[in-house]
């Protein structure tokens, strides 16, 4: 048996709701990454996923670079969108329980990211709970002593939209590909990922029910999706 948390990016969007609903059927919880400008766009979508058991996460209020910006300006990204976040759980009337960043592309902050890691730990950012997670790569990069939530598991299924010749054949040689030139592999013996798919309207219109056919087979292919659990910082 191989184990994963699911986190979703980039939401949320008229795809949501679908998606929810499906991951209640099959008893996944995910974590889930919004950022500002769709939660605008998709508030009541917003809304659903709380109250339906999905964990919001912070991915910056308009998904920049963060190697782009200086330190108050990323500083600032984050602070606009937890205000954001914050009304979110308050006007679906359920707790916040945990605080929660990805950033957008992975861009951990260039020269920022000590002290962008300070501020995580600072201002009470958790982290995933990845002690399960055995790849070397993750630990000698210090992924397992972060405070923002990475991947070790990319599907790359955004790729449809571009018509570059990706295609779905590709996401299946990824899921079984035993050796990856990045991440780790999903199908492994005993394995721990953090898996990450996104949530894109333009994926949906290229690719109908992307999202359904990746979970749907690796969940067929032995993945069991995990309740997600977090370790916060003491500070």
């Amino acid at each position: 048996m191989n184990r994963a948390y699911l986190t979703i990016d980039d939401g949320p969007t008229k795809n949501t709701k679908g998606f929810i609903d499906f991951l209640i059927s099959k008893n996944i919880t995910p974590i889930m990454f919004f950022y500002g400008e769709k939660i605008r766009k998709e508030k009541e979508t917003g809304i659903y996923a709380i109250r339906n058991g999905a964990i919001i996460g912070n991915h910056s209020y308009t998904h920049l670079h963060f190697s782009e910006l200086d330190l108050d300006e990323c500083i600032s990204e984050i602070e606009r969108q937890e205000e954001q976040i914050d009304l979110l759980y308050k006007d679906a009337g359920m707790p916040r329980k945990y605080k929660l960043l990805r950033f957008p592309y992975g861009d951990k902050g260039g020269k920022n990211k000590n002290a962008l890691q300070k501020y995580l730990a600072k201002n009470g950012f958790s982290r995933i709970n990845d002690t399960l997670i055995k790849y070397d790569w993750y630990n000698e990069n210090r992924l397992n002593k972060d405070y923002d939530v990475f991947w070790t598991f990319d599907f790359g299924e955004y790729q449809l939209e571009y018509n570059n010749g990706f295609t779905y054949n590709h996401i299946l040689n990824q899921i079984h590909d035993d050796k990856p030139k990045l991440g780790g592999p999903l199908l492994a013996q005993n394995a721990y990922n953090i898996v990450l798919i996104h949530d894109h309207e333009k994926t949906e219109e290229v690719y109908p029910g992307y999202f359904y056919k990746i979970i749907n087979y690796v969940i067929d292919s032995g993945v069991e999706f995990v309740k997600p659990n977090f370790i916060t910082p003491k500070n």
